[in-house]
C-alpha cells in the first residue's frame, strides 16, 4: 500500500510540473503584452526544483524490487518529504513571486469603483 502511496505522491508533483509549463506559457504571453520583464524563468526554476528530486525518490522507493529490504514507515515518510514536501514548498515559493507580478493589474482593476468613476461619463452622454 505505501507503493501506491508513492505513486501517487510522483503523480502529484507530476501535476503541479504541468501547471508550472502552463503558466510559463501564460506568463511568457502576460508578460509581452505587458511589456514586463522575463519573470516567467522562476516558472522554470520551480519546474526545475520539483524534477530533481524524482529520479531519487523513485530509486529510493523501488528499492524492494532490487532485494533491499522493504523500507520502514519512518524511512518512506523521510522519503517523501525530502523528494516532495520541501522541494513543492520550494517551488511554490518561487511561483508566487512571477504571479504576484503577472496578475498585479488584476486586483488594480478589482479595486476600482463598479458604479462610478471617470469611465462613467461617456455613458451619460
Amino acid at each position: 500500500m505505501e507503493y501506491l502511496s508513492s505513486a501517487v505522491f510522483i503523480i502529484g508533483l507530476l501535476a503541479e510540473v504541468s501547471l508550472f509549463a502552463l503558466l510559463i506559457v501564460m506568463g511568457k504571453r502576460l508578460g509581452q503584452a505587458l511589456e514586463l520583464p522575463s519573470y516567467h524563468r522562476f516558472y522554470w526554476m520551480a519546474m526545475l526544483v520539483l524534477l530533481l528530486p524524482l529520479p531519487f525518490a523513485w530509486i529510493f522507493l523501488a528499492t524492494k524490487a532490487w532485494g533491499f529490504p522493504e523500507p520502514g514507515t519512518q524511512s518512506v515518510f523521510a522519503i517523501k518529504v525530502l523528494a516532495a514536501l520541501i522541494p513543492t514548498s520550494l517551488a511554490i515559493t518561487f511561483a508566487v513571486f512571477p504571479t504576484a507580478k503577472y496578475w498585479d493589474w488584476i486586483w488594480k482593476e478589482l479595486r476600482k469603483p463598479a458604479g462610478g468613476g471617470e469611465d462613467c461619463d461617456e455613458a451619460k452622454d
